[in-house]
């Protein structure tokens, strides 16, 4: 080495073309970064669309079953349908662990309508059964007594 020379790789001495090959090497990795911590932010919580179906399906199955003829039954039929609604727009909004929660409540809400709505119509059969056998107790009466 000679004395007004500078020691090799002491110095900062690159060229231009190195220093933006070294540019765009960096931007790509922190692109590649931006996109790995985006992509693992995003997908921390599927989409609950089986919790969405199961829930519509209770709520038409209770629907059919005649829940929103019951009062009480109506009331749980009205908040299954609101909470099924807010389910979708928490799944729009990316709120996907919420949003399985709120599903899960419409399901049991539309579940219990239908096993109101369910109870509702076995003990009207029931009463109409217990009507028709005292009608044929009394028929029974009345002709023992005119014998």
């Amino acid at each position: 080495m000679f004395a007004n020379e500078p020691a090799r790789g002491a110095g900062c001495a690159t060229s231009g073309t190195e220093l933006q090959a070294m540019s765009r090497w960096s931007v790509l990795f922190l692109v590649g970064v931006a996109c790995s911590l985006a992509s693992a932010c995003g997908s921390g919580y599927p989409e609950p669309r089986d919790q969405l179906s199961a829930s519509e399906g209770a709520l038409r199955a209770a629907e059919v079953s005649g829940a929103q003829n019951s009062p009480q039954s109506a009331l749980h039929l009205k908040r299954a349908r609101e909470q099924i609604e807010s389910g979708k727009a928490l799944i729009a909004d990316g709120e996907n662990e919420r949003a399985e929660w709120v599903l899960r409540r419409a399901r049991a809400d539309a579940d219990l309508a239908l096993a109101l709505a369910t109870e509702e119509s076995q003990r009207r059969k029931a009463a109409e059964a217990r009507e028709e056998l005292e009608q044929l107790a009394e028929t029974i009466r009345r002709r023992t007594q005119a014998k």
